[in-house]
């Protein structure tokens, strides 16, 4: 499955993504794919919605790869998703590429993967993984 986002400058747009299927042993991934379409040339970073605690976010595993039609798969993170989820800002941002203000649509694929170690815990109940995109332009840069 995978979810489309849209983009446009000096904005954000996230995602709630359930990471269905986590049990000891396994892997499972979901792909988002990200679209700038703005006036102007804007940075854009990938950062988490929030923190994450407790054991599974110390044992869940995550990598983060981005792809675009031009180049292949190549990893953004790699580590824990506490790791992940204490990056909460543009300025931690994972994934930072630019969107050209050319009038043409500027598309990103994002894959995530996790896996958790086969003597983990089971879970409780379904991890979810919050993710924003923030475009920013050089203006809202500097200010």
């Amino acid at each position: 499955m995978t979810r489309p986002i849209t983009l446009t400058d000096d904005v954000t747009s996230a995602t709630w993504l359930l990471l269905n299927g986590v049990e000891p042993g396994k892997r499972g991934a979901v792909s988002v794919t990200v679209t700038f379409n703005g006036p102007a040339d804007a940075g854009v970073a990938m950062y988490s919605q929030g923190d994450a605690t407790g054991p599974l976010a110390q044992r869940l595993r995550l990598s983060i790869f981005e792809s675009t039609p031009s180049l292949m798969p190549f990893p953004v993170f790699t580590g824990t998703l506490a790791d992940f989820t204490g990056r909460t800002c543009y300025d931690q941002g994972v994934g930072r590429w630019t969107g050209h203000g050319d009038g043409r649509d500027h598309t990103v694929t994002y894959e995530v993967i996790w896996s958790l170690p086969k003597d983990a815990d089971v879970p409780d109940d379904e991890p979810k993984l919050g993710l924003v995109w923030e475009a920013r332009t050089a203006e809202a840069t500097a200010a």
